[in-house]
């Protein structure tokens, strides 16, 4: 009994999962063609995130000692409550550049669309290793972490480079910067899931 109550409390874990990466997209829609619309329905999931996080490490702990499914899964949905987290920062980046209509350079388009959609394939392989717990899964959400971070690291020298010769404003800067960061701990939390998973 306590097997199954498990095995769909880890199916709640994975639906968290999803809804991140719905928010994800909710936000990149956001970004690319500044709706408000986009924002307000990725805040209302990462809200339902937010809440259903705790309701579940809650659980989680309280059969920790009587389950081992249950004591391994314990600490994945409080990660998943630090990626709605830096989603939120990223939805109040878009905001502001939604609000204030700020424009970005192509090229600083061209990287958020790189980092959006590679974190976007991060969560989408969390999602699946949630429920299958397949050590290549988790191989590839490691690997990725660390490209992204690099990768994350090098766009960041090539915006203070554009900063310095005056070809993006600071405002934008800001919002790039947030966006930026915030990805990249997105990344660092899904990583240590995989390394959890993988054990």
């Amino acid at each position: 009994m306590e097997k199954t109550l498990s095995k769909s409390k880890v199916e709640d874990i994975h639906a968290l999962a999803e809804k991140i990466e719905e928010a994800i997209s909710l936000l990149y829609n956001a970004f690319i063609y500044n709706r408000q619309s986009f924002l307000e329905e990725a805040d209302r999931i990462i809200e339902d995130v937010k809440k259903k996080e705790v309701e579940l490490t809650d659980y989680l702990i309280s059969i920790s000692d009587r389950d081992e499914t249950a004591r391994l899964y314990a600490p994945i949905p409080a990660h998943l409550g630090r990626i709605a987290g830096n989603l939120e920062l990223i939805h109040r980046a878009i905001e502001t550049k939604v609000k204030d209509n700020l424009l970005f350079s192509d090229k600083a388009v061209s990287e958020m669309n790189f980092l959006f959609n590679r974190t976007k394939e991060v969560i989408t392989n969390l999602c699946d290793l949630i429920l299958a717990r397949n050590r290549f899964l988790a191989n590839y959400i490691i690997e990725s972490e660390k490209e992204i971070e690099r990768t994350a690291t090098e766009f960041a020298t090539l915006h203070e480079e554009r900063l310095i010769e005056g070809l993006c404003l600071p405002k934008s800067s800001g919002v790039y910067v947030m966006i930026l960061d915030s990805i990249k701990r997105i990344v660092w939390n899904a990583k240590e899931i995989a390394e959890k998973l993988a054990r």
